[in-house]
């Protein structure tokens, strides 16, 4: 986020002063709404090219957009008490319009949200029930479902895709066994059985989202067993999962942002969350005020909040277009998506 920092003299201050006083009320408070601040408290770094960096993304359209200011506290993903102390320093200081917080930060803001009463919080894939808190989650097993869907057709579909054997085998590497993470598992098995019912579904677990190493090594082992493609679910971790694949030559599905240049020849597509715009919708209806605290926000397939983005160089426009179909039957209600966390 842009940081300006500057000095100003006696007189150049008392000039400001003497301006800001001549202004008209309206332009005052025009600019005083222009320059409301937010905050971003992470429990992780940036650079991930998934979720992290989906987030930075809507931060930095209300920015150009908005005019807000935005700051993002990043922090170590395994310091959890410095998460903690972020989001009490922030909260004490009264001076953000919104305090924004995500993943592995439900405890946290339990415990400081009700202290701070007046301050507005958004909290975003997950739910936390409190009068001063927007959540937004996200329908993560519908867009899994269509990410099933193509992973069945590349294990089965040599001719489509040379790369694969055939053989039905597919791998999911995940972060860590969580009730979010267990909602992908489940939309992505399903589209997975919708295509090739006998199809093998191997899941392996890093045990967090932030050993890209461990993600290599696991990943490697799950398409040495004899998986096709292999669907990233591992957050900033999952560098390492796109990366085995390449390497090893089999097919890979991103997750969070789109993922697919990162290795464009076997990345066929990646499963949107599409975070940056939860966060730009949701300053821009507090800023209108529209926002509806102590309510929960939805993003699926209904309304763009998941979804998949192909590789075209290496998925036909026939597949796109059987996906496609698929897709529609969720719209339209012909299918209906299991789901842990998800209340679609």
């Amino acid at each position: 986020m842009t940081q300006i920092a500057g000095r100003t003299g006696g007189i150049g201050r008392r000039a400001l002063l003497t301006a800001a006083a001549a202004m008209p009320a309206g332009m005052l408070a025009a600019q005083a709404a222009e320059a409301w601040r937010v905050v971003y408290v992470m429990s992780d770094n940036l650079g991930d090219k998934g979720f992290n960096d989906s987030a930075a993304s809507g931060f930095r359209r209300a920015e150009k957009s908005l005019g807000v200011q935005a700051k993002l506290l990043q922090a170590s993903p395994t310091d959890p008490q410095l998460w903690r102390q972020n989001l009490e320093a922030v909260s004490n200081a009264g001076n953000y319009k919104v305090i924004f917080t995500g993943p592995g930060m439900h405890d946290n803001l339990a415990a400081v949200a009700p202290q701070h009463p007046q301050q507005k919080y958004v909290y975003f894939d997950d739910e936390l029930k409190l009068p001063n808190v927007l959540s937004i989650k996200y329908a993560q097993n519908e867009g899994s479902f269509l990410a099933g869907v193509l992973a069945a057709i590349v294990a089965t579909d040599k001719q489509a895709f040379p790369k694969s054997s055939g053989g039905g085998a597919v791998g999911l590497v995940a972060g860590q066994d969580l009730p979010v993470i267990e909602d992908f598992i489940v939309g992505f098995k399903q589209g997975v059985a919708s295509v090739a019912p006998q199809a093998r579904v191997q899941v392996s677990f890093i045990g967090n989202f932030s050993d890209a190493q461990k993600g290599y090594d696991l990943t490697r082992t799950v398409l040495s067993g004899g998986a096709d493609i292999v669907y990233n679910v591992a957050g900033p971790a999952g560098l390492g999962i796109l990366k085995a694949a390449a390497d090893a030559g089999k097919y890979a599905i991103g997750v969070d942002s789109d993922q697919n240049g990162l290795h464009p020849d076997t990345v066929v597509a990646s499963m949107l969350k599409q975070i940056g715009n939860s966060i730009y919708d949701s300053i821009a209806a507090i800023e209108a005020g529209k926002a509806k605290f102590g309510t929960l926000e939805i993003y699926g397939l209904k309304n763009d909040g998941v979804g998949l983005v192909y590789n075209d160089k290496l998925v036909p426009a026939s597949v796109r277009q059987r996906i496609d179909a698929e897709k529609q039957k969720v719209l339209d209600g012909t299918v209906k998506v299991a789901g842990v966390t998800s209340p679609t």
